[in-house]
């Protein structure tokens, strides 16, 4: 089900027993879980609407709270946020789940709850036995992230319905600012709105003005000057984002993140797929994906390693000397530390 089919559905107060809310785009999921909550009255929700995130509460106290009946209502709405235990990661947490316990519940739903699982996660194993009965029984909505025809569609759509108007460069300077992610480019709109009220235009001068870009956006500009061996720019750049007190090994971390999204981007696409299957394979946003194809273009594989090996090496001098991070990113910029490791 698509994410405004559920809105009509639910529009219609006769709601399926279980859902399940599969994507990580963080907007339409807030407003998806508001929906939910919406189902009961405003006086019965502190009764008969439980919240429990998976990560910190058992499993079993969720589904205790499905099993019981509405207090004083019609209906009881428990939204399960975070089943990691749906999908295949194998990363410990502090509370051991047992997911054996909602196969019971599966079978015989309390039909007077409606359980909706949020899973921001781009897919879940199938491979388990519960994830593969869940999948069955529930009403399955797609949250997935927009792709950019979408996202675009929505934004003017948005603009236009607050009564507003604005600038191609406008326009394009706020998605490129956000990464085209919704949810950015939705906490950023009331802003725009504040400060084109009196026009009613939003310019490209308010967007350059009110909106930041996020430090993954820095830093894939950063890339960029690294690539090109921009070596004065890059560094003044660096500069700036310590100044910002940004913590260097995060900066590298990303950096490093970066130069190899762009290797695995460059490998995949050599291997014949498509920028929506690279997307997918790699667990990232398409419109990063589409920035990096463009990047690609231009630097060979070999200039794409050599840049990786070398933020390597600027981590680890990191990590094992006392020196100026920003000195050891100048000799990485010069090349220093991927002919080190050349010639070493």
């Amino acid at each position: 089900m698509k994410v405004n089919e559920l809105f009509q559905s639910l529009k219609q107060k006769k709601p399926a027993a279980i859902y399940v809310i599969l994507g990580r785009e963080e907007y339409t999921a807030r407003k998806i879980l508001q929906s939910f909550v919406a189902l009961v009255p405003e006086e019965q929700r502190t009764v008969n609407v439980g919240e429990y995130d998976m990560e910190t509460t058992p499993l079993t106290t969720a589904l205790e709270d499905a099993l019981s009946a509405p207090f004083f209502g019609e209906r009881r709405v428990v939204l399960i946020k975070r089943p990691y235990f749906l999908t295949g990661e194998n990363k410990k947490r502090k509370i051991e789940q047992h997911p054996e316990a909602l196969l019971s519940y599966l079978d015989h739903p309390e039909p007077t709850s409606v359980v909706v699982f949020w899973a921001p996660y781009p897919k879940l194993d199938e491979r388990k036995k519960v994830t593969k009965r869940l999948l069955k029984k529930a009403v399955v909505v797609d949250n997935d992230f927009l792709n950019e025809r979408s996202t675009r569609a929505y934004l003017k759509q948005q603009v236009t319905t607050a009564g507003y108007t604005i600038e191609k460069e406008a326009f394009e300077l706020l998605l490129k600012k956000t990464e085209n992610q919704l949810s950015l480019i939705m906490n950023e709109l009331p802003k725009l709105f504040l400060v084109a009220q009196a026009t009613k235009k939003i310019t490209g001068v308010m967007v350059e003005r009110m909106v930041a870009q996020t430090l993954e956006q820095n830093i894939f500009d950063l890339s960029a000057l690294v690539l090109d061996k921009k070596v004065q720019q890059a560094v003044v750049m660096y500069h700036n984002l310590l100044e910002q007190h940004e913590e260097p090994l995060k900066l590298n971390a990303i950096l490093v993140g970066q130069v190899r999204l762009l290797l695995q981007v460059s490998i995949l696409q050599q291997n014949g797929y498509a920028q929506g299957n690279i997307a997918s394979v790699l667990k990232t946003h398409p419109y990063r994906v589409k920035l990096a194809l463009q990047k690609c273009r231009r630097f060979g594989r070999a200039e794409l390693r050599n840049a990786y090996l070398g933020l390597i090496q600027l981590e680890e001098k990191m990590k094992s000397t006392q020196q100026n991070p920003q000195q050891l990113f100048e000799l990485f910029m010069l090349g220093y530390f991927t002919r080190e490791k050349t010639t070493g």
